[in-house]
């Protein structure tokens, strides 16, 4: 039989006993004030305070924005021949569907490799905050910091020694960056596999009062329920990034950073490490005596100076120099081959006035396909973009994408769903 506690007040909000005896000597004993609500009372203040901060905080982006709020109803779609519609994610998370990253994350399970490759060689605060732009930030220094390790265990001799054996030197490269293999190769099939699972669990049709049958739609999602929710017919939609039907084909996926800029990004904030810079000692300044691998590979000056040890780990660090930076190619979505392969169709766009975006989060991954519809439109400057939001950080990515791409504020007209 449970012992009958002793409380010593009782909640202002909801009239409970709480506050034990134990907790009054911790809060003595840290100097803090006396609560006057329970636990479960003090967290509901805090909830509705966060969300009173959010709505002021809201209030005040949308007051500062250029463009005119309208209703769903507003939206003057009355020629369907020259209306386009932009479908995102937003899109089947409206309709129940649990196709955010973070859904993607709880199908894989917390001890699979695929996630722990994704959570801890990934530099992102949040991989699946972002999960397609983090991508190009797997961590060259984890890789190639364990390399020697497993040079080491494979127990690798130099190249001319007679025990030299290439299968222990090219596996131990193999295994130092299998998370390369794991992100080019297992993602995509897992990825594919969590896909083919999603389906609506709402049976609201929450924009069925805009959705056209006869207009046309680039459909960013990989899932067909703009055909098995609207009937939109299938003809009239581009699955740009794949449609999970099509097995054949393999579904788009990756960061769109520039490769380039990405590296200069983390030289820059590493180069002044003390554990990255030379090691030149007094009495022999020959050669540069810091070995780091990640030092030799992206760091050293002049490589004939390097601290190499033998021509095997020489070749073993430049080789798996080259095997990490080739991943940030391959990881990266190949959005001018997908324009390229539907060049016709962004020539077709020429006569639409009116474009929709609905769930589309306008990351800028995606603006090279906005640029090619706006390019193609022989009015681009006169068309009338309506573009849906849901929170103040999608007010905000909207008003760095209609700078990006040039767009008259007073032909922007926003509107939630």
């Amino acid at each position: 039989m449970a012992e009958k506690t002793d409380f010593l007040l009782k909640c202002i909000d909801c009239g409970a006993g709480f506050f034990t005896v134990g907790e009054q000597d911790f809060y003595l004993s840290k100097g803090l004030e006396t609560p006057k609500r329970c636990k479960p009372c003090r967290d509901k203040k805090k909830a509705g305070l966060k969300r009173e901060k959010e709505r002021v905080e809201l209030e005040e982006v949308l007051s500062a924005l250029p463009f005119m709020p309208i209703e769903k109803a507003e939206i003057p779609l009355n020629d369907s021949a020259t209306s386009l519609f932009i479908i995102g994610n937003g899109f089947d998370i409206m309709h129940g569907v649990k196709s955010s990253y973070y859904n993607f994350r709880d199908s894989i399970g917390r001890k699979n490799i695929l996630r722990f490759t994704l959570e801890n060689y990934i530099r992102q605060e949040d991989v699946w905050g972002n999960f397609e732009d983090g991508l190009a930030y797997l961590d060259r220094e984890m890789m190639l910091g364990t390399l020697d390790d497993w040079l080491d265990d494979f127990d690798v001799p130099d190249e001319d020694d007679d025990d030299f054996s290439a299968a222990d030197y090219f596996a131990a490269q193999d295994i130092a960056t299998s998370q390369i293999y794991i992100l080019t190769q297992e993602l995509p099939k897992r990825f594919r596999k969590w896909i083919s699972t999603l389906k609506p669990l709402s049976l609201s049709k929450p924009v069925d009062n805009i959705i056209k049958m006869d207009a046309r739609y680039i459909n960013f999602n990989y899932t067909e329920f703009l055909e098995t929710i609207y009937g939109v017919p299938q003809e009239n939609i581009l699955y740009i990034h794949g449609d999970r039907r099509d097995k054949k084909n393999q579904l788009v996926l990756g960061h769109g950073h520039d490769i380039e800029e990405v590296f200069e990004e983390w030289y820059q904030a590493n180069k002044n490490r003390k554990e990255f810079q030379p090691r030149l000692l007094e009495k022999d300044r020959r050669y540069d005596h810091n070995d780091n691998p990640v030092y030799l590979g992206y760091f050293l000056k002049d490589e004939t100076k390097g601290n190499w040890k033998s021509q095997m780990r020489y070749d073993a660090i430049n080789n798996t120099v080259g095997l990490i930076e080739d991943y940030y190619e391959n990881s990266a979505k190949k959005t001018s081959e997908v324009i390229i392969k539907n060049k016709s169709y962004f020539k077709s766009l020429e006569g639409i006035k009116n474009i929709v975006v609905i769930g589309h989060s306008l990351s800028k991954v995606d603006y090279p396909y906005f640029k090619e519809i706006i390019k193609y439109n022989t009015s681009s400057a006169d068309l009338k973009w309506f573009i849906s939001w849901y929170s103040s950080d999608g007010l905000r990515k909207i008003t760095e994408f209609v700078s990006e791409m040039k767009i008259p504020n007073e032909n922007v007209k926003l509107f939630r769903v």
